[in-house]
């Protein structure tokens, strides 16, 4: 029956791929500056560039901090922030409009209390259709630029844009490294995965390697734009466009410019699927055999590790039940932030309150909770050592801490 499922999807598939109309995209790469003067040389080179695009477009891509693009302090990024910022959104919707076509671009909104590093997509009208704000931050965003990651650490429903009849996903620099996302990107069948980066440190051949991965993995066209540490770099840039099996159907490397590709965003690639299977996407061939509870914790359940929790937590002790197991299920099912366990070895094994394996408790709880071990009696360098062993095996190291009576 699944064979069937999976046939019938495919010729689907394949049968609207053939009646649907190419669409033609245009990625534009700055000069990433080096010093204040050249950071409005190349802002003006990108207001330039939209200026430049025609009718003929159907989607635009800008990198992202397209209205910071070059090196500030950082006091000087947030005051480049408030003088192009609305000058460049500005000229993104008059381009979506004079052009009818979507435009994409990265910038920081402005419009919350804490500003958000964002993709603005606007619609051939003009007309704002949604922001996606950007997943990953790097540390330095949030800790000196002052950049919004409250909305990070609680589970959300994918960002996704359905614009006559095809299906955007969106990746911000940082996000494409964290190829453990790409699974469930790939579970909402997008169409086109629109990426906006300022990467400017990893090799040509290392973002190739990434930008490929990502789009055979999500089984969708990736449209990316980045910036350009200068014409004879090795480095950053890589504005490109994959297909999804995995080709690079064109890449500016350190160009600084535009490039223009044209594809057929419902035109999937199917791989063999093996076993007399019907051909499938790579997603759905990679579906029928995962195995995630033998991977990194993750999902929903997950809190933020230690580092991350206020010191100020609700806190309750696992001590005296006699079912300590259903104690600490229902402490953290309402929200407890740190359970303490009282942790004692005794013929080889770590147990919890004196009878309950703490394995068992890793095995239920690991990364759901912060756990401070109470360690108890008398411990051998061995039993430490297998402690430790224990919560780097399950992936805990970031979600406990350690206290000795």
């Amino acid at each position: 029956m699944r064979n069937r499922i999976l046939a019938l999807a495919a010729l689907l598939m394949l049968a609207f791929a053939a009646q649907a109309a190419p669409m033609k995209s245009r990625v534009i790469q700055p000069l990433f500056a080096m010093d204040e003067a050249g950071l409005d040389k190349s802002f003006e080179w990108t207001l330039k560039e939209l200026d430049r695009c025609d009718a003929s477009l159907d989607i635009v891509v800008l990198p992202e901090f397209s209205e910071v693009p070059g090196k500030t302090s950082y006091k000087g990024f947030l005051e480049t922030v408030d003088k192009y910022g609305p000058v460049l959104l500005e000229a993104c919707e008059r381009t979506a409009r004079r052009c009818s076509t979507l435009v994409f671009c990265g910038a920081i909104d402005t419009s919350f209390d804490v500003p958000r590093n964002a993709i603005f997509v606007f619609g051939r009208d003009g007309s704002l259709l949604g922001k996606y704000y950007k997943e990953h931050l790097t540390a330095g965003e949030w800790q000196k630029y002052g950049l919004d990651k409250s909305y990070t650490e609680e589970w959300n429903k994918p960002f996704i844009l359905d614009i006559e009849g095809v299906r955007y996903m969106f990746l911000i620099c940082y996000d494409f490294y964290f190829y453990e996302n790409y699974s469930n990107i790939a579970r909402w069948k997008p169409d086109v995965v629109i990426g906006a980066s300022h990467q400017r440190s990893d090799p040509h051949h290392v973002l190739d390697i990434i930008d490929q991965f990502c789009a055979y993995h999500t089984g969708a066209y990736l449209v990316r734009a980045s910036v350009s540490m200068g014409k004879k770099s090795k480095i950053g840039g890589c504005s490109c466009v994959v297909g999804p099996d995995g080709k690079i159907l064109g890449n500016l490397y350190s160009k600084i410019g535009r490039l223009d590709v044209t594809f057929d965003p419902h035109k999937k690639f199917l791989k063999p699927a093996g076993y007399g299977n019907p051909p499938a996407m790579h997603s759905e061939y990679i579906e029928i055999g995962r195995r995630p509870w033998k991977y990194r914790p993750g999902g929903s359940a997950i809190v933020p590790p230690l580092s991350e929790t206020p010191a100020e937590r609700s806190s309750f002790v696992v001590a005296g039940f006699k079912k300590p197991m259903a104690a600490i299920g229902a402490a953290v099912g309402e929200g407890v932030q740190e359970i303490v366990l009282p942790l004692s070895c005794a013929d080889g094994k770590i147990l919890v309150d004196g009878g309950v394996p703490f394995e068992k408790v890793l095995a239920k709880f690991s990364c759901h909770v912060i756990m401070k071990l109470q360690m108890e009696g008398a411990w051998t360098e061995e039993m430490r050592a297998a402690l430790a062993d224990l919560v780097f095996a399950y992936d805990a190291q970031d979600h406990v801490y350690y206290s000795e009576n």
